[in-house]
């Protein structure tokens, strides 16, 4: 059953591009893009979810990516 967002696709592609612009702009390397990202991901969980829920929602997240790559890949 696939996941229904609240956010709507226009919404999400919008926000992406501008950050993989930035990083476009910036010339970054893939190593330096995912170091960037990471950081972003970090503040974000830090700074906005419960100390208590943080595990899990990083649990979620990394399953998540995990799986969008593994499925990109077949």
């Amino acid at each position: 059953m696939p996941i229904v967002s609240k956010y709507s696709t226009a919404q999400i592609e919008k926000l992406v591009n501008q950050l993989l612009d930035v990083l476009h702009a910036e010339k970054a390397t893939t190593e330096l893009s995912l170091m960037c990202l990471g950081n972003a991901i970090s503040h974000v969980v830090n700074s906005s979810v419960p100390q208590n829920q943080r595990a899990a929602v990083v649990s979620h997240f990394s399953q998540a990516l995990a799986d969008t790559v593994v499925d990109k890949a077949n």
